[in-house]
């Protein structure tokens, strides 16, 4: 079995020691321009020159949950494309989204200057019901974050192409839906991934 890694902007040497560690009877290597045909190709934003001439490949394994790199390429329908859904990044998205949540609900920042000028100012405390919290897209990542933010009792609206049903959310889905949805969310956390479906979604006559 012989396995390409072809990672753009990523040092290679420590993806070419795991791997030959876990598959020792594999034989793996970096690509360069005509390299050996091989069976399976580990990928990030590899070139479309890769695939053209890599005509023997079974898969591509994808070492990031996003498609976007991937769908600007010609790839074989007999290719099969393994991605990341997780891998740790859920928990990780949920902690970076609550921060920013909490410093705009908690106004922080008016805290921080007031501080910074050693003054005191009162601050009415805001309430959780009137901030509901948009999720854009209901994937893997898009459901722990809409779940994690509902665990903070933040009213939470949920949209997605497909109609979904995630526990703690209020669903919307599909081009009639998205209005209503970002109609009734204060906050708005973007987690499509960029795809001819979804680029510009967002724009001055959606917002």
């Amino acid at each position: 079995m012989k396995i390409l890694n072809c990672q753009s902007d990523t040092k290679t040497e420590p993806w070419l020691q795991g791997l030959r560690e876990a598959l020792p009877g594999a034989e793996v290597i970096d690509w360069t321009p005509g390299a050996p045909l091989a069976d399976y190709a580990v990928v990030w934003a590899p070139p479309q020159q890769m695939l053209d001439e890599q005509t023997q490949l079974k898969a591509l394994f994808n070492t990031g949950a996003g498609v976007d790199k991937l769908m600007a390429l010609n790839i074989r329908p007999e290719v099969a494309v393994v991605r990341l859904e997780d891998a740790g990044m859920g928990v990780q998205m949920v902690e970076y989204v609550l921060h920013a949540v909490t410093r705009h609900f908690r106004e922080l920042g008016a805290y921080e200057q007031a501080q910074a000028e050693a003054r005191w100012a009162y601050r009415k405390p805001l309430r959780r019901s009137a901030y509901p919290i948009g999720v854009l897209g209901l994937g893997v990542l898009g459901q722990q974050v809409a779940q994690g933010l509902a665990a903070f009792q933040y009213p939470i609206n949920g949209w997605s192409r497909t109609p979904r049903d995630v526990p703690g959310v209020r669903c919307f889905h599909g081009d009639p839906g998205l209005q209503a949805f970002l109609a009734a969310s204060r906050f708005l956390v973007c987690l499509l991934p960029l795809t001819p479906d979804t680029e510009g979604l967002l724009n001055r006559e959606t917002l």
